[in-house]
């Protein structure tokens, strides 16, 4: 039987570790025995060791991450001689070690966001690929009717106040703080829909700056604050908006008891602490509505598959990518984040109109199940690894 190497990293709330536990059991469909090792298994290092020494049994190695590529070129080059994917599922900025680190010799790269594809496939031409491959979805175990549900309206993340993203950046030295303190006002408020990493390049085209694009990729990581800032403005944007509205937000996730802005008297913290993502999904089971915000404008977050494939109706900010994957307002709603105002209208419309948002989420979860959960990821890197074509999503 063919076989794939698998290592399964940790991550906040076990985010990561069900996925790759999700993405196997598509490998699994496909025919392969799956070879997992937790990174942080007794015995883990001398029994992926074992594995590299009968890397031919294997058709590919597989990590999220790109799990130990930087030891290729110090004390693993072994690994290079082994065809293996690495997805990076959040900023590559996070995981320049590995990514300069790898020899790139029968190394496959995915990204979750089409321009960081396009961004290391210029940059490094050492890999065999470079292509881009969305988050996938968390599909739950049994099923709550949508009119059984009951939580409301649902927001799962973590809550930040603004003074501290504000204090990160006022902490960027030299000309990169300047740099940062007048891109700020670019990206919030009406612009709250740009791109921080394109309205930093706006001002550096005004200003006259000149970088190339090696100097660009250092850059953003020393910028990132302000990518912190606008997701945190984002997200008090909108859950203020809402709570000022009248509209009662279920909440779970660490810094919600920090919250003092207004309308706190319809905000129901159910856990001000990080929660495991298995007692996520079960709370997005019990919701009507689950409400994501992203300034991701050219990729995919899980957590718009997971709430759908909850059964749940997911509401999220407008952006070009959404409308080629899912049809709004037939299997998703989405509201302008330049017209905020505009949103508690749109859920209150929801909450007045019950199986008009019991027909979105019962379209949304049938299109998700179809084409979005994790092992059909897994089920399209398979089938990538062997024919190499394009990814497809329908």
């Amino acid at each position: 039987m063919k076989r794939i190497l698998v290592i399964r990293g940790i991550s906040a709330y076990d985010v990561l570790g069900r996925a790759a536990d999700e993405i196997c059991e598509g490998f699994r469909k496909c025919g392969y025995q799956v070879d997992m090792i937790g990174a942080t298994d007794p015995g883990a290092d001398d029994r992926f060791i074992e594995c590299l020494e009968h890397r031919d049994q294997y058709a590919f190695y597989f990590s999220i991450q790109a799990i130990l590529w930087n030891l290729e070129s110090e004390n693993l080059p072994e690994l290079a001689e082994m065809k293996r994917v690495g997805w990076i599922v959040d900023d590559p900025v996070y995981h320049q070690k590995r990514i300069w680190g790898s020899l790139g010799t029968n190394a496959r790269l995915l990204m979750v966001r089409d321009s960081h594809a396009a961004q290391l496939r210029e940059e490094f031409s050492k890999f065999e690929r470079v292509e881009t491959l969305y988050h996938g979805g968390f599909l739950p175990e049994g099923w709550v009717p949508y009119h059984k549900k009951d939580i409301t309206l649902f927001f799962p993340g973590t809550y930040k106040p603004l003074r501290d993203s504000e204090s990160r950046i006022d902490a960027i030295p030299g000309v990169f703080g300047t740099i940062a303190k007048q891109v700020m006002p670019r990206i919030v408020g009406e612009h709250l829909a740009s791109s921080w990493t394109e309205e930093v390049r706006n001002y550096l085209r005004e200003i006259g700056f000149e970088y190339s694009e090696d100097e660009f990729f250092a850059m953003q990581k020393v910028l990132e604050p302000l990518d912190q800032y606008q997701r945190d403005y984002m997200r008090q944007s909108i859950i203020e908006t809402l709570l000022t509205n009248g509209l009662k937000v279920a909440v779970v996730g660490a810094g919600w008891d920090a919250y003092d802005g207004a309308g706190r008297e319809n905000l129901e913290i159910l856990s001000s602490e990080g929660v495991d993502i298995t007692e996520v999904i079960k709370l997005m089971q019990r919701s009507r509505i689950v409400i994501n915000n992203t300034n991701i404008l050219d990729g995919m977050h899980e957590r718009i598959f997971t709430a759908m494939l909850a059964g749940a109706v997911c509401v999220t900010n407008e952006y070009t990518l959404l409308s080629k994957l899912l049809v709004p307002e037939k299997e998703i709603v989405t509201f302008p984040l330049n017209r905020l105002e505009e949103l508690p209208l749109q859920i209150k419309d929801l909450l007045e109109h019950e199986e008009r948002a019991a027909e979105i989420a019962e379209a949304g979860y049938q299109k998700a199940l179809a084409h979005h959960t994790w092992q059909h990821r897994g089920e399209q890197i398979v089938k990538w690894m062997e024919d190499g074509g394009d990814f497809q999503y329908e």
